[in-house]
């Protein structure tokens, strides 16, 4: 079984897949909200 990506998938998936590079970078949301974490105590 095949399973087709609509344009809608596509965009998501797309959109997903930059957010996870960005917070495995050490840049993003989480990886802030770590070290503001980290650095209060």
């Amino acid at each position: 079984m095949k399973f087709q990506f609509n344009q809608k998938n596509k965009r998501l998936l797309f959109i997903i897949g930059i957010v996870v590079l960005i917070e495995l970078s050490g840049y993003g949301f989480f990886a802030s909200l770590f070290r503001l974490i980290g650095s209060i105590s």
